[in-house]
């Protein structure tokens, strides 16, 4: 689901296409995506996941950028109702 959100991003902003993995930090590695594109991102998937908006930026702890696999993580650690249904 994240992985498939951060690229879509980036498609839909006419931006270079670029391999997305669990691995990438979107923050750090793909042209032109910021901390809006990591505000739209959390917005949507927090909706989709149906879960309460906790934080403005999932892309982002403690002023470290995360790459998408430590979002995961952190939002299924976060939320034990998920159950895996958060993939990278």
């Amino acid at each position: 689901m994240l992985i498939e959100a951060v690229s879509n991003i980036q498609k839909v902003s006419g931006r270079e296409e670029t391999d997305v993995t669990a691995d990438t930090v979107p923050l750090d590695d793909l042209p032109g995506f910021d901390s809006l594109n990591g505000v739209e991102i959390t917005v949507d998937v927090m909706e989709q996941l149906e879960l309460p908006l906790e934080a403005n930026n999932i892309f982002v702890s403690d002023e470290k950028p995360l790459s998408i696999r430590d979002v995961a993580k952190m939002l299924s650690d976060s939320h034990p109702k998920l159950n895996g249904k958060v993939g990278v």
